[in-house]
């Protein structure tokens, strides 16, 4: 669990200790395993405490994890990505971590302010996966179901509620979870808005904390514990953990690395615009409804003191050279595959005039861990973008005076 937490939000760990089956943080905030609840084996019933200072009832919210292999940490990593993310947003209130909307926002649950999360794959068919996944948040599911489980929502803090779309053609499963335990009528109203069903299992899921708004509207009533993580650990481009590359994930100074956080074009629209356009972010996918489809690669500049460093930035693609990319990676075909996008970041010193620069790619493999390592720009017919590819760049003018480099002894 502390691994997860800390690949999702580099600094969030600091400081905590594992007592029992508790992680707890000197910030405030605390996550518990608790006996199997929901089933024995795989499952694991997890408990989030926002604010340990709350006593003597200590106010949490639970979510019931299956991992879709033998390993715990995947379960882990499935919940911190769901119920986790909620809880870092709850106590961050920034929008790094999930999503906000209030009780008249189209996305929202009237009468509550939510916190949500996206949706997360967990089959193995990575095309089903985010079919589904784009299937869950276009159905705008807790908005539309509301009528069905509002009224049970009992705690003065928060509710979290758990949604999980699941299984096998012609055997598929439509779960709410109100609190930890499964609300039979919010489940029965999912199941009657006719979601798609995958060509193979597959099971998707997010999670959602929805929290009472004053009666004369207004901000909800917060929990005083806090993240107070630093600027680096959150802000959109500095490179995090959860970028998943060898590109200096840990601000290493022999690799160092940025990772920009959305295409140029993304970036550019307003927050309403974005939630409004962005159908599907998988953190390596955007597709976008009238803007684009876009992929996030891996772009290296030769440092002229034998280091490179590594941009994770955007290209993008037409729909059918995503589609292909996407097969491909369902057939585990990706070896030696070239393909042609546009640039579509600004880059280091160099800034626009590389922006929208045509691109060749390729590199990209399926790793024994079975993720994909990225694509990468391998050349380019830009005059400019050409030259930074192939030449080798002083380290003072691209990285300024970040990651240095220790003196050797």
């Amino acid at each position: 669990m502390r691994a997860g937490l800390e690949e999702f939000a580099p600094g969030v760990t600091e400081g905590t200790q594992l007592k029992g089956n508790s992680l707890i943080s000197p910030q405030g905030w605390a996550v518990a395993v608790a006996p199997p609840h929901h089933g024995g084996g795989h499952h694991y019933d997890l408990v989030a405490l926002p604010d340990v200072g709350l006593q003597p009832d200590v106010p949490c919210f639970t979510d019931c994890v299956v991992p879709m292999s033998a390993d715990p940490q995947d379960a882990a990593n499935t919940w911190v990505q769901t119920a986790g993310a909620c809880l870092l947003e709850l106590l961050d209130r920034r929008e790094h971590f999930a999503d906000h909307a209030g009780p008249d926002d189209e996305r929202g649950v009237p009468g509550w302010h939510m916190i949500t999360s996206g949706a997360v794959g967990l089959g193995r068919d990575v095309h089903e996966n985010r079919r589904l996944q784009r299937a869950l948040v276009e159905a705008n599911v807790l908005h539309r179901i509301a009528d069905s489980f509002t009224t049970d929502l009992e705690s003065p803090f928060f509710n979290g509620i758990k949604v999980f779309y699941g299984g096998s053609p012609g055997a598929m499963q439509a779960e709410i979870r109100v609190n930890g335990e499964r609300h039979e009528a919010a489940s029965a109203a999912m199941a009657a808005l006719g979601l798609p069903e995958p060509t193979t299992f597959t099971a998707v899921r997010f999670y959602a904390l929805l929290l009472p708004v004053p009666a004369g509207g207004g901000e909800p009533s917060y929990s005083t514990a806090q993240l107070n993580l630093s600027p680096a650990s959150v802000q959109p481009n500095a490179h995090t953990h959860a970028a998943d590359c060898d590109c200096g994930g840990h601000l290493d100074p022999e690799h160092p690395g940025f990772d920009l956080a959305l295409p140029h074009l993304v970036a550019e629209l307003s927050e309403a615009e974005r939630k409004r356009r962005v159908k599907s972010d998988t953190g390596a996918i955007i597709i976008a409804e009238g803007v684009g489809n876009f992929l996030k690669v891996r772009l290296p500049i030769r440092l002229d003191d034998g280091r490179t460093v590594v941009y994770l930035a955007w290209v993008y693609l037409q729909a059918a050279v995503i589609n292909d990319f996407v097969q491909r990676v369902h057939d585990d075909n990706l070896a030696g595959h070239r393909f042609e996008g546009l640039l579509c970041n600004a880059i280091g010193p160099w800034g626009e005039d590389v922006l929208r620069a045509p691109v060749v790619l390729g590199g990209q493999r399926i790793n024994e861990d079975g993720s994909v390592r990225r694509s990468e720009v391998l050349e380019s017919s830009h005059p400019l973008l050409s030259k930074v590819l192939s030449e080798t760049w002083p380290a003072a003018f691209i990285l300024g005076d970040r990651f240095p480099r220790p003196p050797s002894s």
